[in-house]
């Protein structure tokens, strides 16, 4: 699968699909047609049974630098109802993605270098996981613009940093390096710009040659528990520990437990998809 705005690449030997931004003359800037694209690669990964694990990465110098502002330039001159028509798209599409990168019961990684701004940082909030280069600079980027937050930003960031913090980087615009962004906890790596994409294939692979299946369960357990009171989230547990014990994967790590041997969890199919 691919399109002009981005290229979507699934590696069927080790079950790792990636979706890269591939703008890079506008710094993968964000445009209806790569917001409506990014929603369909996304969901293609999520009903794929073949993928374990998704990546998401940028061509050129930037990650995302953040909405395509001569596209919204051009808008200023339309008609109030065609504008209106362009940013519901946008904002739809936009919303699509993020929801199924965080819903899919499978991990997604976000491999960070250059800018992540705007859209691009509400897509690296909705990854589970983050790798970064040194080089990379975060930034919400809407104030400046006179409009506000999307993507889920305002939903993940208090979550991730807390309200204060939250306040700070999105009412004073504050730009955030890769270290700062490491130490409020919104990035799980930082690396040399040099190893960042083996840092970021090598944390799919070991994501990907796991138990898949249970790791999606942890993760839709992981983002219940934001939702969920102790004695829910207690039942949604017992839910999820006794849904495994009858599971391929369950067989395989208890048997290789006691035979000491590494478990095989690549040669169990994850279930198919419910509709």
């Amino acid at each position: 699968m691919g399109s002009d705005c981005l290229i979507y690449t699934r590696h069927a030997t080790e079950g790792v699909a990636e979706i890269i931004f591939n703008r890079p003359a506008v710094l993968n800037a964000m445009n209806v047609e790569m917001a409506a694209t990014l929603a369909g690669m996304a969901t293609e990964a999520a009903n794929d049974p073949a993928v374990r694990v998704l990546v998401l990465t940028g061509r050129g110098t930037s990650f995302m630098s953040g909405g395509d502002i001569p596209a919204f330039h051009k808008m200023l001159s339309a008609p109030a109802t065609e504008r209106r028509d362009y940013f519901t798209k946008l904002m739809d599409f936009t919303h699509q993605a993020v929801t199924a990168l965080r819903r899919m019961e499978k991990p997604v990684i976000a491999g960070v270098h250059g800018t992540a701004a705007g859209p691009g940082l509400g897509i690296v909030l909705a990854c589970d996981l983050v790798v970064a280069s040194d080089r990379a600079v975060f930034q919400m980027a809407y104030g400046p613009l006179g409009t506000t937050p999307d993507g889920g930003a305002t939903h993940s960031l208090p979550r991730l940093v807390g309200s204060r913090r939250a306040a700070e980087l999105a009412l004073l615009d504050r730009r955030l390096t890769a270290a700062e962004a490491l130490e409020l906890g919104m990035v799980n790596r930082v690396c040399p710009a040099s190893r960042l994409a083996e840092e970021t294939r090598c944390t799919a692979r070991q994501l990907a040659f796991g138990a898949a299946t249970a790791s999606g369960r942890t993760k839709r357990l992981l983002y219940l528990s934001l939702e969920h009171n102790f004695q829910q989230q207690l039942a949604a547990e017992r839910e999820t520990f006794l849904a495994a014990i009858d599971s391929a994967e369950f067989a395989e790590g208890i048997t290789a437990f006691v035979e000491r041997r590494r478990p095989q969890f690549s040669r169990c199919a994850m279930p198919a998809c419910a509709d």
